[in-house]
């Protein structure tokens, strides 16, 4: 791969953002599905049950849909942060290997 170059910083820099973003979403899970109903049920009354259970049910959806995508977000931070750690730790040891062998070389390399 001639020209490639890893950024780990930034790369972690990425991970920190995509971890703030799953903690945002997070956030908004705390809405509470059944408190939401119970304040419509009087609004709807037995007329609308039909639509109100819909509608909890598709709260339900939504809230389980924010949820895995709040994971996704943290999961991408997480895999970020490992991946320039990894891209350090490569480069550390190249350093390590060229550095022995340029001692093993002595004066000629």
């Amino acid at each position: 791969m001639n020209g490639f170059s890893a950024a780990p910083d930034e790369i972690r820099a990425y991970g920190s953002i995509a971890a703030g973003a799953a903690a945002h979403i997070a956030a908004t899970e705390g809405l509470e599905v059944a408190a939401n109903v119970a304040a419509l049920t009087p609004v709807f009354g037995v007329i609308g049950a039909d639509f109100l259970a819909t509608y909890a049910t598709t709260q339900a959806t939504h809230a389980g849909s924010v949820a895995a995508l709040a994971h996704s977000y943290a999961g991408t931070g997480s895999v970020a942060h490992a991946i320039a750690a990894a891209y350090d730790a490569a480069d550390q040891n190249t350093s390590t290997v060229l550095g022995a062998a340029q001692t093993a070389l002595g004066e000629n390399a």
